[in-house]
């Protein structure tokens, strides 16, 4: 292993979306957008694409077949309590894709289809008088209010932002952590790896460092059992590569990678 920025860039551009599934779910999203206009009509204000997929920092779906696209179904007012948005997109889906999987997932209803797994999410805009309007969608089940504000558009510009700054380095290094996550059964919620690559201070060049660098920020306080092995784990095996790079082991170094970040078939 000569160049291990190589091996880290060549890695992120295999788990990204492919041109092709690209097309493919476009073509998909096109249509589900169109039925969803179809059937709500002039109770919607607007229907979008957010999340990982539009960030383009998704895992591409044959790599991680978990992974979804979302989709915000906006309408004009909060008529409804959560429960009922979602009631009638669930019999909307169903409907619609009377041969695939559609289930509810609080908050959104999943849609699994062989080759992507949408989740509809209802939403509405707060009008607030002396402050921006909120977007708001359903709260977690286990929040005693009903709604919570969101804003998607917000960290879409700040992670282009940031990556921009960055000499395009944090798309890839988002991607790496988020396999990464995969790997270890997700402890974490991808979000919270853009939140947090965001966030980081990172030195003037190469992948590797970049990589390096945000493992060694990240910390195990007032973390899950689950989280705390996934970081403790990134920690030894950078650990790891320091030492070997520093001793010149070249075979160890990419037996190592093969360990940590083992390149998809």
């Amino acid at each position: 292993m000569s160049d291990i920025n190589l091996y880290l860039a060549t890695l992120a551009k295999k788990l990204s979306v492919t041109k092709e599934e690209r097309e493919k779910i476009d073509t998909s999203i096109n249509y589900l957008k169109g039925k969803v206009w179809e059937r709500f009509q002039d109770r919607l204000d607007k229907v979008e694409v957010f999340g990982s997929y539009d960030r383009d920092t998704s895992l591409s779906p044959s790599i991680d077949q978990n992974a979804d696209v979302d989709i915000l179904v906006i309408f004009k007012t909060n008529d409804y309590q959560p429960n009922t948005f979602l009631n009638h997109l669930n019999e909307f889906a169903k409907n619609l894709y009377q041969r695939s999987d559609v289930s509810p997932d609080h908050p959104a209803i999943t849609i699994e289809l062989n080759h992507v797994k949408f989740e509809l999410v209802p939403a509405y805009w707060e009008v607030n008088t002396f402050s921006d309007d909120d977007l708001m969608i359903p709260a977690p089940r286990n929040k005693e209010i009903k709604w919570i504000e969101t804003e998607p558009q917000k960290l879409k510009e700040d992670l282009e932002r940031k990556n921009n700054r960055e000499n395009q380095m944090i798309t890839p290094l988002v991607i790496l952590v988020k396999y990464l996550n995969y790997l270890h059964g997700k402890p974490y919620d991808s979000y919270i790896i853009e939140q947090f690559a965001i966030s980081r201070s990172y030195p003037d060049s190469g992948l590797k460092n970049y990589l390096y660098e945000i493992i060694n920020d990240m910390t195990t306080n007032s973390q899950t059992e689950a989280q705390v092995a996934f970081v403790n784990e990134l920690k030894l095996r950078r650990k790891n590569l320091l030492n070997l790079e520093k001793s010149g082991l070249t075979d160890y170094i990419e037996q190592e990678l093969a360990k940590f970040l083992p390149m998809p078939k």
